[in-house]
């Protein structure tokens, strides 16, 4: 059986219509996304510098940061930690915000944003609380 369009109705037209339009939408809509699915992934290096707590071997008062995040990872390395894998689950607005307990490191809880190539982000990892000043690079 052949279908005329002239035969249908106006409403039946437009049923037809918004069915072709909604399934392009379903199928070709993330495939037309421009956003990158982990758009703050990369590597992301600066200083942190102390902001509570006394400065010693414990707390230095600044230190080299370097960041890669992958995902949902984050990895950190400072002169005390290589390679501390933390989970990362940044909003659509860049901020992010994680407690996270480490076997044998105790708890970490970290809070910031990234907009564009920056991030910044207050860490207390007791007794020490840091801010974290990075770019991407």
């Amino acid at each position: 059986m052949i279908c005329h369009w002239r035969s249908k109705s106006r409403s039946e037209r437009r049923l037809m219509l918004s069915l072709i339009f909604g399934t392009f939408c379903l199928v070709a809509g993330p495939a037309l996304s421009t956003e990158p699915e982990h758009k703050y992934d990369g590597v992301y290096t600066g200083k942190r510098s102390l902001t509570k707590g006394t400065a010693s071997t414990t707390c230095p008062a600044e230190d080299d940061v370097s960041v890669t995040i992958t995902g949902e990872m984050m990895t950190f390395t400072n002169s005390a930690f290589k390679k501390y894998l933390m989970p990362f689950y940044p909003s659509q607005d860049g901020s992010f915000g994680q407690l996270f307990q480490h076997q044998g490191h105790g708890v970490v809880h970290y809070h910031g944003r990234i907009i564009g190539d920056v991030m910044d982000a207050d860490v207390e990892n007791p007794p020490c609380e840091y801010h974290w000043h990075l770019k991407k690079g």
